[in-house]
């Protein structure tokens, strides 16, 4: 419970400062806990980077992962927006903590490690199998699947970093509707 209030402290203090710029201080001021209660959950800012990627891990797995997994419709196309849009209105109302977590992947080695293994690695592989799976069901005539993965779910990484990035966001139905169409010209060459 405690290390939750942690987590929600940081992510409110994130709207305020930048991760660069957080301290332990800066958080436990959001608390009623003293310091030496940070220090009980977490060991290191950076370590606590990792609490809530937990939260953004899990978020934007939700969206997605039955479907990569092969539990669509047969109306393959709907499900490649559905589910992409889905995955960036996510990412949309978890900014805070990928933009935290993507200036913590800047300076701390065991951040980035996380984040390349748990969240880019994770569905470049899932999206592989998918790939996989579509050109057995004979919807699909891409030649290398490990590939095209890895540059559709880069892409997406781009995407919704470059739109946290700007001053006027895209609105995240656009950017998945984008992303699908082409996933489906990449998949499916349609």
């Amino acid at each position: 419970m405690a290390r939750e209030e942690i987590i929600d402290a940081t992510v409110a203090a994130l709207e305020d400062v930048d991760f660069g710029s957080l301290t332990v201080d800066v958080i436990m001021r959001r608390t009623e806990m003293t310091r030496s209660s940070f220090y009980h959950y977490f060991k290191s800012v950076d370590e606590l980077a990792l609490g809530f990627m937990d939260r953004f891990e899990e978020a934007i797995r939700v969206p997605v992962d039955d479907w990569l997994d092969g539990n669509g419709s047969d109306n393959y196309l709907a499900d490649t927006q559905d589910h992409l849009t889905d995955m960036f209105v996510a990412m949309e109302a978890h900014h805070t903590a990928m933009r935290a977590l993507e200036q913590a992947s800047n300076n701390s080695a065991q951040v980035y490690s996380e984040w390349r293994e748990r969240i880019i690695d994770y569905f470049i592989e899932k999206t592989a199998r998918f790939i996989r799976q579509q050109i057995m069901l004979g919807r699909s005539k891409v030649t290398d699947p490990d590939r095209t993965a890895r540059a559709l779910i880069l892409m997406n990484n781009a995407l919704a970093n470059d739109n946290m990035l700007r001053t006027e966001p895209d609105d995240a139905n656009a950017i998945g509707k984008t992303s699908a169409g082409i996933w489906n010209a990449t998949i499916y060459s349609q």
